[in-house]
């Protein structure tokens, strides 16, 4: 019977847990998203006459806030929870994105090969939140976009438990990162498309609330740190793919060649996003009447 992983001690008793061990805990979860999400979508149903109209009225409604919440919220604020939890573990990046002059004492192999229990459940949760974002997308018509983002996403986490890359790097990109999305998508509800249509003009300020929110913690998280950490761990894994002696890096040549494409990929995607926020944010502020 393989292990259930849900404590940290249970990350650390062994060392790195087995491949069986991992996908158990990521059916759990997988399992837990839905069960929260459906539960959600309950206790919407059942208490659903004394709610404002935008939800009385229409199940679609109901079905979609439960999901924004019961899957996206409930993964992103339990991995970003997690993520900041562990951020001492960010200190040889830190240091250097807070003093470049501050000289690190381990060289990449630290980074890049030792195995961090905080990182590997990070890791664990992560890929578990995209397995059912996946299949949330394929039965929501999501787009081609969000599905390459699961998938590429996904397999990174993968890579970073077995063989076991950067778990390190995991803490902030599938963790501390997070926390910009963990806002983006409470504020997806009140997209007319791709949320809860109406709920924007019967919440105004909430949506203003979230907005603002969302731009400070996407700079913040995606502008901010994203770039200075990405340009750590390509030069990480450059100097791995370099160095003849590292036998880890040559048996793991080709998932550390795939990390470093699907950073790229999701870097141009995120700024992509970014520049789709900035044209919303425009007209919203010319709805306003703040832009002339």
């Amino acid at each position: 019977m393989p292990n259930l992983l849900l404590t940290i001690s249970q990350y650390t008793v062994e060392g790195r847990p087995t491949k069986l061990d991992t996908i158990f805990t990521i059916c759990f979860w997988v399992i837990l998203f839905f069960v929260v999400e459906y539960s959600l979508l309950g206790v919407l149903n059942k208490f659903s006459n004394s709610l404002h109209a935008v939800f009385s009225t229409s199940l679609l409604n109901r079905k979609i806030i439960s999901r924004h919440v019961g899957t996206d919220a409930f993964g992103c604020v339990t991995v970003a929870l997690l993520g900041l939890q562990s951020r001492k573990y960010l200190s040889q990046i830190s240091k250097r994105f807070w003093d470049k002059n501050v000289v690190v004492a381990n060289s990449y192999e630290k980074r890049m090969w030792d195995y961090v229990p905080q990182g590997q459940r990070i890791l664990t949760i992560f890929l578990a939140y995209q397995v059912k974002n996946l299949y949330d997308s394929f039965v929501w018509n999501d787009g081609p976009e969000f599905i390459a983002h699961h998938i590429l996403a996904g397999s990174a986490s993968w890579g970073g438990m077995y063989p076991g890359i950067g778990n390190t790097y995991g803490i902030f990109f599938m963790g501390i990162s997070e926390v910009s999305t963990m806002v983006l998508v409470i504020l997806a509800n009140f997209d007319d498309e791709l949320g809860v249509k109406g709920l924007a003009e019967a919440f105004p300020n909430l949506r203003v609330i979230f907005a603002g929110g969302f731009v400070v913690a996407f700079i913040a998280c995606r502008i901010v740190m994203w770039p200075w950490v990405s340009y750590c761990l390509l030069k990480d894994i450059n100097s791995a793919l370099n160095n003849k002696e590292d036998k880890k890096a040559k048996s793991g040549r080709n998932w550390l060649i795939g990390i470093g494409f699907i950073l790229g990929s999701l870097t141009l995607l995120q700024f992509a996003w970014l520049m789709q926020i900035g044209v919303m944010g425009k007209e919203e502020m010319e709805k306003l009447g703040l832009l002339g």
